[in-house]
């Protein structure tokens, strides 16, 4: 571990007097490496172990392994996802939230706590992934494909421009950019990035992030904040402010005390590296007041152009609950999204800049054929009776690869899915003379597998 910076460890020793010593002993760990099991898509994966205490999903493992190795990972089988951001499952379940919400993860890349969202929302909800950071945006869009839920759409916009939809949230999540003390473990240079003034620039950041982002909670919606920091600046003084000026109240949760999570006053909580299995993290749950009227009274929409009658029958074929969808096209391509949320979609599409919505199914070739897309191949949604080659490891790993197959003589000719344990990683293609790999070159493993 680095030194560390001296203006940090005062904080640390007027924060916590009596532990301060533990704290920074902890700093010198291992770093704990943990998954959370996507619940769409059992597997075989961790199975034996141990569990994270505050998310049923969650595991933690006792050695990191090379995930990349891993067709599993590729399938959407599980996320590799620090164990204290996982607190955000046991926070979302007792939200009590309506079965068609619709949420914002503001600030969601690379994905983490957008995937673990898509399995702790009510079934029938709505999840706007957004990513401010443009280059950032392409790695949020493969985690959340690879993943596979079919009610997401993916974002890049400014908080601020999502005020021009209106209030549209029943749940607002900002993971927000801090300075990452609670990461330093994990990422000792980062603490050379550390000074008094950057966390003083975290905080004006994170100020207007609030309050250009509150607009577009509903009446009575919900408001989680957090950080991966320890100081009070980014975290209880900020947040101690908002409220005073925004008039949100705390909500609290219950949280079990043989977690070991800083709890003072049942609705901001911290995770201390001396504490839990896991890195820094603070997080806090706030309510917009019922009494606040902000509806929607003239909502700009955005119309699309849904798919031909004609065509439903072939594009309903590719999935298993085809009523639930509306299909529509867009740049040549057919989307595929839940019905109940179309007119979201299109009060958002109106204003802001959306780079995925629902499942991108494929392209009509000139007869009108689908030619599948790979986020229909590892979609949830996908009609499981669909063909389908189960691939050994070592094929698994060639077909990631970009790679040549070969395959037994009886494959039945067209389009198929390369499974491994059962589990979709993509699209083949099979032809009288050869099988065509189309797993996106973008996604591929590049590093050499012995």
């Amino acid at each position: 571990m680095n030194t560390l910076p001296v203006a940090f460890k005062n904080t640390i020793l007027s924060l916590f007097p009596e532990e301060a010593g533990y704290f920074f002993d902890a700093l010198s760990n291992p770093v704990i490496t943990s998954v959370r099991l996507n619940p769409d898509k059992p597997s075989s994966a961790f199975s034996e172990a141990e569990h994270v205490e505050w998310c049923p999903l969650g595991r933690y493992l006792p050695q990191r392994p090379s995930f990349i190795e891993d067709p599993l990972l590729h399938a959407g089988a599980y996320y590799v996802q620090e164990s204290s951001s996982l607190f955000l499952q046991a926070v979302v379940s007792q939200l009590g939230l309506n079965q068609n919400s619709v949420a914002l993860d503001l600030c969601a890349a690379p994905g983490g706590k957008s995937t673990l969202l898509l399995g702790a929302l009510p079934s029938q909800s709505l999840l706007v992934s957004n990513e401010i950071i443009k280059s950032r945006v392409s790695v949020l869009q493969e985690n959340l494909i690879r993943w596979g839920a079919p009610n997401v759409l993916i974002t890049n916009n400014d908080p601020k421009q999502f005020q021009k939809a209106g209030a549209l949230f029943d749940l607002i999540l900002i993971d927000a950019p801090c300075s990452g003390e609670g990461l330093w473990r994990r990422d000792p240079k980062a603490m050379d990035e550390w000074s008094e003034e950057h966390v003083e620039l975290c905080a004006l950041r994170q100020e207007r992030i609030l309050h250009d982002i509150l607009p577009c909670l509903k009446a009575g919606g919900i408001l989680i904040y957090s950080t991966c920091t320890f100081n009070e600046q980014e975290n209880e003084l900020q947040l101690q402010k908002f409220l005073v000026q925004t008039n949100l109240i705390p909500y609290p949760i219950e949280v079990n005390p043989t977690w070991k999570i800083k709890n003072t006053d049942g609705w901001q909580f911290k995770f201390l590296p001396h504490l839990v299995k896991g890195e820094g993290l603070f997080m806090a749950i706030m309510q917009k007041p019922h009494e606040q009227d902000n509806s929607n009274k003239h909502q700009r929409k955005a119309p699309l152009n849904f798919v031909s009658k004609k065509l439903l029958p072939q594009i309903h074929s590719w999935l298993k609950n085809p009523t639930e969808f509306d299909y529509f096209t867009e740049n040549d391509f057919v989307y595929a999204f839940p019905l109940a949320h179309i007119q979201t979609y299109e009060s958002i599409r109106a204003t802001m800049y959306v780079k995925h919505a629902g499942i991108c199914m494929g392209k009509l070739d000139k007869a009108g054929k689908l030619i599948p897309e790979h986020s229909l191949a590892l979609s949830t949604a996908l009609n499981p009776s669909i063909s389908k080659v189960e691939l050994s490891k070592e094929e698994a790993l060639t077909y990631l690869k970009r790679g040549n197959l070969t395959l037994s003589a009886n494959t039945q000719e067209g389009w198929c899915l390369a499974v491994y344990e059962g589990l979709a990683l993509g699209w083949m293609k099979i032809l009288p003379n050869r099988i065509n790999n189309y797993f996106p070159a973008e996604y591929r493993i590049q590093k050499d597998i012995q």
